[in-house]
């Protein structure tokens, strides 16, 4: 077995788990909502940060119950997780996913304000796969 394969395999588990914590063990519902989207594991296995999202506009808030949550996370993952040692939890704001519809937002905007330069990427689409299409039937004869 390949050294870089374990903690791969143990962070794959970790987020498993801790989701699992949210779904079936968490009374909070706006942690609940949450979703984990990665884990960060240190080489040596005793420090993992789990990162988590949830819906837009509550970080602030989502990101002080996390910060309760952790101790309570940490003791379920030592229990469910059998390591050599506890992992130290840190719970951590993906804000990847924010950032990505933000991004999506500004693209719908320019889209909608520049109604001509989308039409003319279509029709620029067509041309190409009309003349790929000529050369196939080019190729054929």
């Amino acid at each position: 077995m390949a050294q870089g394969q374990r903690p791969a395999r143990v962070a794959e588990l970790i987020q498993r788990e801790a989701a699992r914590v949210l779904l079936e063990e968490v009374d909070d519902e706006l942690l609940r909502g949450a979703t984990i989207t990665g884990v960060q594991l240190s080489r040596d296995l005793r420090y993992a940060r789990i990162l988590f999202t949830a819906g837009a506009g509550q970080k602030a808030e989502l990101e002080r119950h996390a910060k309760r949550f952790e101790p309570f996370l940490q003791r379920e993952l030592a229990r469910r997780v059998r390591l050599r040692y506890a992992v130290q939890v840190a719970l951590v704001y993906d804000g990847g996913l924010d950032h990505a519809m933000r991004m999506e937002e500004v693209f719908a905007e320019i889209r909608r304000e520049h109604p001509v330069a989308a039409a003319d990427d279509d029709d620029e689409h067509e041309h190409d796969h009309d003349h790929d299409h000529d050369d196939v039937e080019e190729g054929e004869e």
